[in-house]
């Protein structure tokens, strides 16, 4: 990844530990500090909180409802387009906002020493807002004949933050694909990477028949063009799926 990845990209890792013998196991730590002596940033980490997990009992736990987003990079600037997932203010803001203290009027730093801070009334009169790094989304009920499937949501939220119309999003660990279907999709372009020959064939299938309006109002196509459209994207897939 590191090698093939661009200055300007992102490489985002959806990795949760385990439990051995009743205890976390610490590979996802030590999978950071390997790539950051590799010469990756640890850049952030999101969370997807997973609405509709199993319930159950253990002796020593909880159910389990969130899994790791670990985001990499090569450089500290790369491409973000951050409006593209902005979220609506929210009721809060009829209140908060209202009556602004001297120090909403101005930066204020965290007194735990963070880094962050905050200006309030930068927000004043807007509609939308950036979103935290927490992503409620509900799980896949359908398994796709893949153990580890994720909604769809999932990495179309990433890919309208990190990626443009006719970029490349590389999948190493394709698994049921989708990943590369939703790309599709979102008129990107996309690799695929599985081990299983199963699953390749299984997503190569599915790929040919994926709608490609997902983000657009969908209107009758014309017959010829689609044609057209397909039997391309047809011709290119064979060569980077």
């Amino acid at each position: 990844m590191l090698r093939v990845l661009k200055p300007s990209g992102t490489f985002i890792l959806n990795i949760k530990e385990k439990v051995v013998n009743g205890e976390c196991s610490t590979y996802v730590m030590e999978l950071i500090l390997a790539m950051h002596k590799q010469g990756w940033l640890w850049t952030e980490e999101f969370i997807w909180h997973k609405k509709n997990c199993y319930p159950g009992k253990w002796p020593n736990r909880f159910r389990d409802a969130w899994e790791r987003l670990l985001q990499f990079n090569k450089n500290k600037k790369f491409n973000m387009y951050q409006e593209e997932v902005m979220v609506p203010m929210g009721d809060w803001a009829k209140t908060r906002l209202k009556k602004l203290s001297q120090t909403d009027r101005k930066r204020d730093e965290s007194k735990v020493g963070s880094g962050f801070g905050k200006n309030i009334s930068n927000w004043v009169g807007r509609d939308m807002a950036y979103p935290t790094n927490v992503l409620h989304l509900a799980t896949e009920c359908s398994n796709k004949k893949h153990s580890a499937a994720f909604p769809e949501g999932l990495p179309e939220w990433f890919i309208r933050l990190f990626t443009r119309e006719n970029d490349t999003v590389l999948d190493p660990f394709m698994g049921s694909g989708t990943t590369n279907m939703v790309a599709k999709k979102m008129r990107r372009n996309s690799i695929g990477i599985e081990l299983l020959p199963e699953y390749y064939e299984m997503v190569k299938s599915q790929l040919s028949s994926v709608d490609v309006y997902l983000l657009e109002p969908r209107v009758k196509p014309v017959v010829s063009a689609s044609l057209n459209h397909r039997q391309v994207k047809s011709n290119q897939l064979k060569h980077t799926v």
